[in-house]
């Protein structure tokens, strides 16, 4: 039961997550002089950006900031999830979407590891799926035990 609404809450996530307006950014010169964080990631959302791409555009913003920070630490685990409840003003809103997509699937699971092929090799978009289709099934299962 635990399992099943910790997945719940990490589609909610998600699912919020790619259902909020982003706004798109200026060129990356302009990021750069108004001291926002030039992220290698593309500056309009997309579903199309694998895991792995995000985690190496995080792990570039620790190198940037010289937070000293390892993946698979307690340490990163609560960066992720400032990332989620924290403002962080010199990331854009289309960075801190990925960042938070990112958290919320890699908080989702404890038994994740960042360098999992599992975890790493997929994109936004088919976590995204998987989780609907088991959000669905339990809908469904919810729906069945309703009196």
């Amino acid at each position: 039961m635990k399992r099943k609404l910790s997945i719940l809450s990490a589609v909610i996530c998600v699912l919020g997550l790619m259902s909020t307006a982003c706004a798109e950014k200026s060129e990356k010169a302009d990021n750069e002089s108004s001291g926002t964080y030039s992220s290698s990631l593309p500056e309009t959302f997309t579903y199309d950006v694998t895991i792995e791409q995000i985690g190496e555009d995080i792990d570039q913003y620790i190198e940037e900031h010289d937070m000293g920070i390892k993946r698979d630490t307690e340490e990163y685990g609560e960066l992720l999830n400032e990332f989620c409840f924290s403002d962080f003003t010199d990331l854009t809103d289309t960075t801190e979407r990925f960042y938070e997509a990112y958290a919320s699937v890699y908080l989702s699971d404890p038994t994740v590891k960042s360098t999992d092929d599992a975890f790493a090799d997929r994109t936004i978009g088919e976590i995204r799926g998987e989780n609907q289709e088991i959000s669905n099934k339990i809908l469904e299962e919810a729906e069945k035990k309703k009196p």
